[in-house]
């Protein structure tokens, strides 16, 4: 009888501690999430965004989307798609002959639209462009 008593204290004081525990994050996680809306609402979207990014928590994910809305960055997934999609298509076109003109050009325009900024893709582009038009000569 007195070990089931002690197991019965001990439970009952193991889940007010849990609970206690529980409470205690959900706090820290509402703060944190008045945190954010405040930064967006104060139009500091870049702080909000970094306070809210890569967390697994839906709210704050929604937050951290919202900042990066108004910032006009791409989604964070949409990056790291096209991050992977980078990666396949050089991949694919480093072992692709140079004498095949528009499969080459191709994948360059693809990468060329994924990243419009870089030089690499863009020389590339206009170089298998030109030939593939007959502009330059093989």
């Amino acid at each position: 009888m007195k070990k089931f008593a002690i197991i019965s204290i001990v439970s009952v004081f193991l889940i007010l501690v849990f609970s206690c525990n529980q409470e205690n994050q959900e706090q820290n996680r509402l703060g944190i999430i008045k945190e954010i809306q405040v930064l967006i609402d104060d139009k500091n979207f870049e702080a909000a965004r970094l306070a809210a990014i890569d967390t697994l928590d839906p709210q704050l994910r929604a937050l951290y989307y919202e900042a990066d809305e108004h910032l006009g960055h791409a989604s964070h997934l949409d990056v790291r798609c096209n991050e992977r999609i980078e990666e396949i298509l050089y991949e694919i076109v480093k072992k692709v002959p140079a004498k095949n003109i528009r499969f080459n050009r191709d994948i360059y325009a693809e990468l060329h639209t994924l990243y419009p900024d870089n030089e690499l893709y863009k020389k590339k582009f206009i170089y298998y462009d030109r030939k593939q038009r007959g502009v330059l000569k093989y």
